[in-house]
């Protein structure tokens, strides 16, 4: 599921905006013998190569249970040399994108490089073993408990992506054409950044408590560190991407109301049954999606730096994947508890 969910996340980013499609001359695939392309930055091959990193991982951790540590591996990597080799030819007729070889290089590397740390995950090595154990100590075997832990990881990759309000996944303002309901004010927007994060905190720590075996420390320290993580990398992103000067600054008053309230909320909509937390995160989640795609834009909000000096090549492809990924991830979650809520594996909760 991760897998394929990555998988249609990178297809999106390679290929997006899909149009003004052009017919070429040359064969499919002629972009392999290119000169070497004038223009090549660290940040071109950087983003590229994190970006098919955990595409190879996850799909080498998807196999891991069928076939043999090396076959796993070897699968892996041409499957996703093959998926770059494709996206890269596509790019060939669309006059926006521009396929390069060194490209298709450097995305096989990092899917390489995923493929390797995959095994060190396999439930025969001791790492992947513990792992295996910590998981299956506080949350449900099978689809549902594997489900859950999946979004949660997505949830964590998509704070990479400098998303216009703290936590606010799911904005389809610019695809839908959408405008703001409320004009900025600095009071009114900070309360309704704290609903933002507030709801989104509290849909998450209830769509892992629907999977959890016992609301106990396990629990608690997984969706801790997973919150920890958070910080960390939208941090990371903020000094990468945006390279203000100070790293911490979108740790606003309104962040920490939110944090704060979702964690008090969790203390008791955690104690509900099952049935009656995956329903309230589903609720959570569409109250989320609402007011994110009604707040007003935040004039003060610095620009990434790429965009303002022109090096935007790869930047926006892997900018343009996370932003997707943020798009479609509270749909995906709705998708999750709407099926847990009307599947019959719930009568026992």
């Amino acid at each position: 599921m991760a897998a394929s969910a990555y998988s249609l996340v990178i297809i999106y980013a390679s290929l997006q905006p899909f149009t003004d499609w052009r017919a070429l001359s040359a064969p499919f695939g002629s972009f392999l013998f290119d000169a070497w392309p004038r223009w090549i930055t660290v940040e071109d091959i950087a983003f590229n190569f994190i970006a098919y990193v955990p595409l190879g991982f996850l799909l080498t951790l998807s196999l891991c249970a069928r076939w043999r540590t090396r076959t796993a591996v070897v699968f892996s990597v041409i499957a996703c040399t093959a998926l770059s080799f494709v996206l890269e030819a596509a790019q060939q007729y669309l006059p926006a994108r521009f396929a390069s070889y060194i490209d298709l290089l450097v995305n096989s590397g990092g899917a390489i490089l995923g493929t390797l740390i995959a095994p060190l995950f396999f439930p025969q090595h001791r790492l992947g073993h513990e792992v295996v154990q910590l998981r299956s100590r506080g949350f449900v075997e099978g689809p549902r408990g594997d489900a859950a832990l999946v979004l949660a990881g997505l949830w964590l990759i998509t704070q990479l992506y400098l998303s216009p309000v703290t936590l606010g996944n799911g904005d389809l303002r610019e695809g839908l054409g959408l405008t703001a309901l409320f004009d900025y004010a600095p009071g009114g927007y900070l309360l309704m950044e704290a609903a933002v994060v507030m709801l989104n905190v509290v849909a998450l720590g209830l769509l892992l408590a629907s999977a959890a075996r016992e609301i106990r420390w396990g629990y608690w320290r997984a969706l801790t560190m997973i919150l920890a993580g958070a910080i960390a990398l939208k941090t990371a992103a903020v000094l990468l991407i945006s390279r203000a000067p100070n790293p911490w600054s979108w740790l606003t008053p309104g962040f920490g109301a939110g944090l704060a309230a979702a964690l008090a909320l969790l203390l008791v909509l955690t104690r509900l049954p099952h049935r009656g937390r995956a329903a309230a995160a589903l609720l959570a989640l569409i109250a989320a999606v609402v007011l994110v795609n009604s707040i007003p834009e935040n004039p003060y909000r610095p620009a990434p730096v790429y965009l303002l000096s022109g090096r935007i090549s790869h930047f926006l492809s892997f900018s343009s994947m996370l932003h997707a990924l943020s798009d479609i991830w509270p749909f995906l979650a709705m998708s999750f508890l709407l099926f847990g809520l009307s599947g019959r594996n719930n009568a026992n909760h």
